[in-house]
C-alpha cells in the first residue's frame, strides 16, 4: 500500500474526516496536502463551504504533517490551540498546506516546549482562504 493510500486509509478510520471527505492530495515525510471537496452537506446557507470544515482540513493537516517527519519519530504531540484568519469563503474544493520546517525541527529537538505551526488554506485557484497557526507541545 502506497504512502497515500495508508495515510488516506488513516484518516478514513475516524468515522467524521470519512464523512466530510477530506483525503491526502500530497505526501511526503513531514508535508502534506489535504484536500476537502465543496459538497453540499459542508456547506454553509450561502453555498461556501463551512468556515468549521476549513477549520477542521486546517488543523488536521499540521498534525498529519509533524506526525510523519521521521525527526520527530518517537516524541508526541499534542495539539494546544490553533488561531485562525478567514480571507476567502470557498464554493470549490479546497487544500491544506502543512510543512514542517528545519526551524521547528531544532525547536523541537532543543527542548522548547510547544511550537508554532502555519498552515494555509487555498481554494481551486490558488488563492488564499485561510491561514491558521496551531501551537503544538511535545514530549
Amino acid at each position: 500500500m502506497s504512502t497515500l493510500a495508508q495515510l488516506n486509509h488513516a484518516l478514513h478510520a475516524v468515522p467524521f474526516l470519512a464523512h466530510i471527505g477530506i483525503r491526502v492530495e500530497e505526501a511526503r515525510p513531514g508535508h502534506v496536502v489535504l484536500r476537502l471537496p465543496h459538497s453540499p452537506a459542508i456547506c454553509n446557507h450561502a453555498g461556501a463551504i463551512h468556515s468549521g470544515a476549513v477549520f477542521t482540513v486546517g488543523e488536521l493537516a499540521g498534525a498529519v504533517a509533524l506526525g510523519t517527519h521521521p525527526d520527530l519519530a518517537g516524541t508526541k504531540h499534542l495539539q494546544k490551540s490553533t488561531k485562525i484568519k478567514y480571507y476567502l469563503p470557498s464554493t470549490k474544493d479546497i487544500t491544506a498546506h502543512a510543512t514542517v520546517t528545519p526551524e521547528m525541527i531544532d525547536a523541537v529537538k532543543s527542548g522548547q516546549a510547544a511550537i508554532e505551526f502555519p498552515i494555509k488554506v487555498l481554494d481551486g485557484h490558488g488563492q488564499d482562504v485561510a491561514e491558521l497557526a496551531s501551537r503544538f507541545a511535545f514530549k
